[in-house]
Formats: structure tokens, sequence, C-alpha cells
């Protein structure tokens, strides 16, 4: 077994540090207080060639592997974890299922805006009474010559206020089926903006479609493989948040050490106490099996293996150690790290809701449950 990366995928993970450094850890804290989206990152995300990562060359992106996609989520995500869901769903969520289940027409006239920055993705599932039970949607995607008529309410949208493509689920006659929708679109409208605990830099809508015509030729896949189609969708983009997840307790990790080391108390560091020391060394320990069930993850969705389990359980994971290591970061600091005057409240904030989307926490747990149990009763 060989845990190196490769050059390139090495090359990523520096290159992405050092812009996660220079253009979001300064100003992070700043966007939080005032829940505000930072367009100018994401068009140096672009310039970057980080918002295109994992999409094929012939589409405009830069054709790396799905663990060099996972690195780069990790650093920007240590950064600031709402610039990190922004990045994750344009990716995993807006652009991926277009080009894992598009027509060469759809990919080659959707795609390359995506992965070129000119317009940022969007993934549009969840509504008020269909949030885990994604059969439960209501939004209705009536035939009509030429196309389909769609009027819903979506909830939840990461991107909707900011997004020119969205990838759309809605009930047509054979069942739950897929679009590809322009933003810009008569009869798509915007509607809350959700004030949430944490990402704030990331915004979260309701999107509403008031009889929203829709071309056939922009359906994604056949009539009623919507669910099929989500389902895949979130099988990859729940290896996405496991790595944001990483990023989150790697920023809580690194300043909760800094702090230990440089904080006294009866004469000494307080990391020399052994109550602080063994919290440091369980949250290192937490967080490096939370990275290599992650980077696993990756590997075997690279591999074009079934990732659907192992994406769970990485999810599952490495969420449950972003909420833990925050919150022992924040012990570790005392008093201060209650404060906004130190960030690991931030990161605990933005912590909670990696165990919610994509999928919660009981939803990963159920996944796993149904793989073993499936796989217990075809060799018992």
């Amino acid at each position: 077994m060989n845990y190196d990366l490769s050059t390139a995928q090495q090359d990523v993970k520096e290159r992405a540090a050092e812009f996660a450094d220079r253009e979001v850890v300064p100003y992070a804290a700043q966007w939080d207080r005032e829940d505000r989206f930072p367009l100018e990152v994401f068009e140096k995300l672009t310039e970057a060639e980080f918002m295109s990562l994992c999409v094929p060359e012939e589409y405009g992106g830069c054709g790396m592997d799905f663990l060099s996609y996972v690195l780069l989520i990790e650093e920007i995500s240590r950064a600031d974890a709402g610039v990190g869901v922004t990045l994750a769903v344009h990716t995993s969520a807006g652009t991926l299922p277009i080009l894992n289940h598009g027509t060469e027409e759809q990919k080659t006239r959707w795609v390359p805006d995506l992965a070129g920055g000119t317009k940022i993705g969007c993934f549009a599932l969840t509504e008020p009474e269909a949030g885990s039970d994604a059969s439960a949607i209501q939004a209705q995607a009536e035939k009509v010559s030429g196309g389909y008529r769609i009027s819903g309410h979506k909830q939840w949208v990461t991107n909707g206020r900011v997004a020119g493509t969205m990838v759309l689920f809605a009930r047509a006659q054979e069942g739950v089926s897929a679009f590809v929708v322009s933003m810009d679109t008569e009869g798509v409208s915007l509607g809350k903006h959700a004030e949430k605990m944490g990402v704030i830099s990331a915004t979260t809508d309701d999107v509403l479609l008031d009889n929203v015509f829709v071309p056939e030729e922009d359906r994604l896949g056949e009539e009623g493989e919507g669910l099929r189609i989500a389902l895949d969708t979130l099988a990859g983009g729940r290896i996405g948040i496991a790595a944001q997840a990483l990023g989150i307790s790697e920023a809580a990790f690194r300043y909760a050490v800094r702090y230990a080391t440089e904080r006294s108390t009866f004469g000494k560091p307080i990391a020399e106490h052994q109550a602080v020391a063994f919290k440091l060394a369980d949250m290192q320990t937490k967080l490096e099996a939370a990275r290599l069930l992650t980077y696993k993850a990756a590997w075997t969705k690279d591999q074009g293996l079934r990732h659907v389990e192992i994406g769970a359980q990485a999810k599952l994971f490495a969420s449950k150690t972003a909420r833990e290591v925050t919150g022992e970061a924040i012990q570790v600091l005392g008093g201060y790290g209650y404060t906004k005057e130190f960030p690991v409240e931030r990161y605990y904030r933005d912590a909670k809701v990696t165990e919610i989307y994509e999928g919660t926490s009981e939803i990963q747990r159920l996944v796993i449950a149904r793989a073993l149990l499936g796989e217990a009763a075809r060799t018992g």
C-alpha cells in the first residue's frame, strides 16, 4: 500500500494551500461578520484553474483526478468553509452531473462556462417537505410541446443567489427527472436567503419555479431517472463534504496547538499539562483517521469502483470528527475560544453543517447499514 501523493497531486495541494493562505484566510472572519459572498475570490479561483480542476480538458478543465479535487477542497475549507462548500457544490453537484449523465451536446453546451468560471453551478433537490426523503419532492414537470413546464419551491440551494446554471429535479409523468436550467430563465426567481449558524460566506437560498419552460434537450438522462442521478451525484459529493470537514478540523487543530504552546499557566505552556496534551493527541488521531478514510474514498471513486458506502463512511466520520475537534479546540482556548476574537468559534459553527447537508449523519448510517446487511445476506 502506497499512501504517497503523486507529484501532480502534491502540487495541487501546495498551490491550494498557498492560495488559501493568501486570498482567503486574511478575510474569512470579515466575510463571516458581514454575511457576504466573496465573488472576487471566485474570480481568482478561476484564474488559478481551481473551478475546473477535475473537469476533462476537452470541456475546458484541467483533467485532474478526484483525489486532487478533494485535496483542493480540504485546503480551501481550512481557510474558510463557506468558500470551500461553494466550490464543492459548483463542481460536484453543479458540473459533474452534466459530465456524468449528459449527452455530448449537453456537455459541450453547458460545461465550458462552468469550467471557465463565467457561470457558477447549483443543485436544486431539497424542498420544504422533501429533505432526506428525496423521493417525496413535489415540484412538477408537466410535459408540453417541445419540453416541460416546471413549477415548485426548492430550498437550501447553495449558490442559488450567485449561480448561472442549476441542476434541477422535478416530478414528471414517469417519475422524478433531472434537468439543466439557466438561472435567468423566465419564471425562475429567488426566495428567502437563509440566515445560517455557519458557512456564512456561502449563500443558501430558496429558488422558486413558476411555470418555467425547459426544452426537452435540457433533460439529463431519461425521464424518471432523476433519483438515480441525484443519488449518484450525492455519492461523490459526500466525499467532498468529508474533505470540507477535514479542512475545518485541520484549521481548529492547528490553532489549538499554536495557542497551547504560547499560553502559559503555572509556569509552563499549557501544552505541557497532560490534560491539554492528551486533548491535542486525540484531536490529531481523529483527524488523521478521517483523512485516510476520505482519501481512500476519493481513490476508490477514481478507480471507477463502487464508492457509495465508503463515501458515506468518510462523510459520517469526518463530519463527526470536525464537530469534536472544533469543540475541543474551544476547550483548549477556554474563555477566549468562546469569543469572536478568535477563529475557533467560527470553525465550531462551520463544522456542524457537515453533519447535515448532502445527507445527514443518520442517512449515512442508513446507507452503510443497508450495504452491510445486504452483503451479510448474500454471504450468510
